[in-house]
């Protein structure tokens, strides 16, 4: 068998592994994953370069319930890339490096991995490649002024974008940046449009668009953006002050019963001993008097030291925890007013897709 049919008859044998492990997937029963490129690998491993270009190539041609899932187009551009700097094919090195560069503007080749030639050669084919990529979380929250949705661009080299949303017709709702991009570029949406207006619910689309250095744009990632209005969660009323929980302001002693049980005793005194006052009847009189006298004085002393007696301190603490729950009671009707007010969005996104522009 001549080389050359033997190179045919290994790219026929590689086209046909490849087409049985896509439609095989990963097996019944948690079967363990097959490399869909274990045959073009195989090939690049041993060195036999032709085999390998082919079989690369082939696996990248794969359509439909065949076709490569990212992660593997990026390993097969970039082996294919290498197999033909050592096939001494720069051109066609630098066409499926900037390919890959298209596909994923962050991709850097592993330098232990890959030998100088073929790095160096891939950093250069990204000058000149005006290709991004967009990620933007799945879904954010806008319910206050000072939500956004974080939007990351990066860029694989310096060149113009303009990032605008659009609504569901494609009319322009903001203008997010209008500029040069060298890396990577972050940007915030809070759901508004230029006038700072909140936008209603309903669909719309990031668009990263690259330019050339004339204007011209060449190519667009797209991002379909939902918003949909939600719900806004307000506070809860605190629990109303209980007498438990302020400070008794006034204090009785018992000073008064005491005055009043020295009062009752004398009288009781004055009026049982008559050989105190004497013992006929003007002293009889005299005696009760003195008796009454004294009991009234008990009584006047009980009225007086059973006044409440007035506590400063406790009666200060009190005034400042009423203001305080006041104060809170005002926060809390304030931000309820401005969640309700808000009229709160969910903004989620789909899949980022890119169009070359004609």
């Amino acid at each position: 068998m001549t080389a050359r049919a033997r190179r045919t008859l290994l790219a026929v044998l590689s086209l046909i592994a490849s087409l049985v492990v896509s439609l095989v997937g990963v097996g019944n029963l948690g079967a363990q994953r097959v490399d869909p490129l274990a045959v073009a690998l195989k090939a690049y491993s041993d060195l036999d370069y032709d085999v390998a270009a082919q079989s690369f190539r082939t696996a990248l041609a794969l359509e439909g319930a065949a076709h490569l899932a990212d992660a593997d187009r990026i390993r097969a551009l970039m082996h294919l890339g290498a197999t033909e700097v050592f096939r001494g094919r720069r051109d066609a090195a630098v066409q499926t490096f900037r390919s890959l560069i298209v596909l994923d503007p962050r991709y850097r080749p592993d330098v232990v991995v890959f030998p100088p030639e073929v790095s160096t050669l891939f950093q250069e084919s990204r000058i000149g490649v005006r290709a991004t990529r967009v990620i933007v979380p799945a879904s954010a929250d806008i319910r206050t002024v000072a939500d956004r949705l974080p939007i990351r661009v990066f860029a694989a080299s310096l060149h113009d974008v303009r990032v605008t949303i659009t609504d569901g017709l494609g009319a322009p709702v903001r203008v997010m940046y209008d500029g040069a991009v060298g890396d990577s570029l972050e940007l915030l949406w809070n759901g508004r449009d230029g006038l700072g207006r909140l936008r209603e619910a309903g669909s719309y689309r990031l668009r990263v668009t690259s330019r050339s250095p004339e204007g011209k744009e060449e190519r667009e990632v797209e991002v379909p953006l939902q918003l949909v209005r939600v719900a806004t969660d307000t506070l809860p009323w605190p629990a109303e002050l209980q007498a438990d929980a302020f400070r008794p302001e006034t204090l009785v002693t018992t000073e008064g019963r005491r005055h009043l049980a020295t009062g009752l005793v004398a009288a009781a005194l004055v009026a049982v001993l008559p050989s105190v006052v004497g013992s006929d009847n003007e002293g009889s009189t005299l005696r009760f008097g003195v008796a009454a006298l004294l009991g009234a004085g008990g009584v006047l002393g009980l009225r007086r030291a059973s006044r409440p007696i007035a506590i400063a301190e406790n009666a200060t603490w009190n005034r400042d925890r009423r203001a305080a729950f006041a104060r809170e009671i005002e926060r809390i009707r304030a931000e309820n007013e401005a969640r309700r007010a808000s009229n709160g969005l969910r903004i989620t996104s789909g899949t980022a897709v890119m169009v070359v522009l004609p």
